[in-house]
């Protein structure tokens, strides 16, 4: 029983020398001279190989070691100082093996935003706004062009803001550019707005009080940006009275314009009151002259009240209940 005894001894201490019950061992650590990113901080296994593929190595790789550079940008780390913080910080088991390159530079990988990239952002959002706009050759001319820039990866989207809500008249466009939808930069592009359109103009110099007919009006390509409310069918001013004098081929706007009266004072109209099954119709006198849609006072003849009644037609008044 002795002897069985000393030999199961002798076998166990000859395993272990040969190193058949060894613990697992360290894990390998090889830092490589220069690597790159696209996340916004940076893992230990961007910036190091591993000698084989564990669990634990696994665990390693996924260990921040620091915040990213800008996109486009590049910094250096020191092996040493990673080593040490890493050690400090119980990331890595104490008996890592640690080799490789003693600096490691890390670039941060990027999207190149050019000039001609940015100007037709906003050349699209003109066009998807048009549907809102007169109908017009409309372009965005910049001061100058804009700087280059570099944003992370990831799905861009943008939102694009004129300094006139309506466009027309713009001297800036805002630009928002948004990375995985968090804010990656705000830019403003100044130019003028360009806005090309057949309009209405004089034909010649007109006065105060003119008429309007066809042969004082023509249709001119003209740059629209800085006029508010062009009128651009001519059929739109006939008959229209002018309310200040103009010089030949200047636009005619919607407030240089009245239209004339329909109803003169002391004219005799119709007078008609509805209201559901109720019709009835009465002749009166015009106290003021009235143009399409305004209230004025009629002398009803019958009764000789006064009664405010809307301007239905030439020589047709309606009574509003």
């Amino acid at each position: 029983m002795n002897k069985l005894f000393m030999m199961a001894k002798l076998l166990i201490t000859l395993l272990l020398l040969s190193g058949f019950f060894q613990t697992a061992e360290a894990a390998k650590i090889t830092f490589i001279p220069t690597a790159e990113v696209s996340d916004a901080v940076i893992r230990l296994g961007d910036i190091a190989r591993f000698d084989e593929e564990t669990d634990l190595t696994a665990a390693l790789a996924t260990q921040i070691v620091g915040p990213a550079p800008s996109a486009g940008e590049a910094v250096v780390l020191r092996a040493l100082t990673l080593k040490q913080s890493l050690l400090a910080g119980k990331t890595v088991p104490e008996d890592s093996e640690w080799s490789g390159s003693a600096a490691i530079t890390v670039s941060r990988l990027g999207v190149t935003i050019g000039p001609e990239r940015i100007l037709t952002i906003i050349a699209e959002y003109i066009e998807d706004q048009k549907r809102n706009l007169p109908e017009a050759e409309i372009r965005f001319i910049p001061v100058s062009q804009p700087l280059p820039f570099i944003l992370p990866t990831g799905e861009l989207t943008t939102e694009v803001i004129p300094s006139n809500p309506g466009i027309l008249g713009s001297s800036r466009f805002s630009i928002i550019f948004h990375v995985d939808n968090q804010v990656a930069k705000n830019m403003s592009v100044r130019g003028r707005i360009e806005a090309t359109a057949s309009v209405v103009v004089t034909a010649q110099a007109l006065p105060k009080g003119s008429i309007i007919s066809p042969q004082l009006l023509t249709m001119a390509v003209t740059n629209i940006s800085d006029i508010p409310n062009p009128l651009f069918e001519p059929d739109e001013l006939m008959g229209m009275k002018l309310t200040r004098s103009l010089r030949a081929g200047s636009p005619i706007l919607a407030n240089m314009v009245e239209s004339l009266p329909v109803v003169r004072r002391g004219e005799k109209v119709k007078i008609i009151l509805n209201s559901g099954s109720l019709h009835l119709t009465a002749t009166g006198f015009a106290f003021t002259d009235g143009r399409l849609d305004e209230m004025i006072r009629v002398q009803n003849i019958s009764s000789n009240k006064l009664v405010y009644c809307r301007v239905a037609a030439p020589g047709l008044v309606e009574v509003m209940l």
